[in-house]
């Protein structure tokens, strides 16, 4: 499984050494011009990128917007517009994207990838199916769906994660996955869930930037993870000097690798 950690900028330099591939935030292109020329380089440099769409930082992109983005860095892979918890809004965007630029962003080499979403388990199995029937060989699945709430615990970030593992069971005991396409998971609740995934290997890259967060407070990951997760995204330390905290953030990434071994 490819790991990559979203970095702030005073830590960007170590990204080739930490990251298996790097993970683009397409806002931040327009707020720094460092963040810009890292991913220009990266391009350069034949670094596999897979690019976002701002959903989990809440920010709208139109439609033009992220297609100047993805001209200008063409990305191995682009995550295509969807919405929270919602089905039919995904699928809709889904169908959209791949009529009128699946084809034409496929020869600039970029392949387009949807994000299961849904507020039950029976939707967000619906929803992968959809989605290959659409024509997606490239799908992810978001750590946070409402529908992981079922599971019951009272602690929410354990329903987060054990509720992801949970669906992804499904789709396995259904048949329905498809194992020789790329799957995609979408940050993380807590570190600990990747010990799960060793045996599934259609599950080929991660993001998350949990490392860095938890690092950044000052704290380090225990051996078997975490109990709570920062309630800071990677916007609040974007700009901020993390070298004091590198030690930290240096140890729970490499906890993080054994967590995925």
């Amino acid at each position: 499984m490819k790991v990559s950690h979203e970095l702030p900028l005073s830590l960007l330099q170590h990204a080739y050494e930490w990251n298996d591939y790097d993970y683009c935030l397409p806002h931040l292109l327009d707020q720094s011009q460092q963040y810009k020329l890292f991913f220009t380089k990266a391009k350069k440099d034949k670094r596999f990128i897979i690019m976002d769409n701002g959903l989990f930082e809440g920010v709208i992109h139109t439609t033009e917007d992220l297609l100047s983005k993805i001209e200008l860095l063409q990305p191995n892979i682009f995550i295509v517009p969807d919405a929270w918890n919602d089905s039919l809004t995904t699928l809709k965007n889904a169908k959209h994207w791949m009529i009128n630029y699946g084809k034409s962003l496929k020869e600039l080499g970029v392949e387009l990838m949807a994000v299961c979403q849904g507020n039950d388990m029976g939707e967000l199995i619906t929803t992968y199916q959809t989605l290959i029937d659409l024509g997606y060989k490239h799908i992810a699945f978001n750590h946070s769906s409402i529908a992981y709430q079922e599971l019951g615990y009272e602690d929410p970030l354990k329903n987060q994660m054990y509720g992801r593992m949970e669906f992804i069971r499904r789709l396995v005991e259904k048949g329905t996955i498809r194992d020789t396409y790329y799957h995609h998971l979408l940050g993380c609740s807590l570190p600990q869930e990747f010990m799960a995934y060793g045996d599934w290997k259609f599950i080929k890259s991660v993001d998350t930037s949990n490392p860095i967060l938890v690092g950044a407070e000052g704290n380090r990951y225990q051996e078997n993870g975490l109990t709570y997760k920062p309630k800071d995204k990677l916007e609040h330390y974007f700009e901020k000097d993390l070298s004091g905290q590198k030690e930290d953030i240096i140890f729970n990434i490499n906890k993080f690798k054994s967590f995925i071994k």
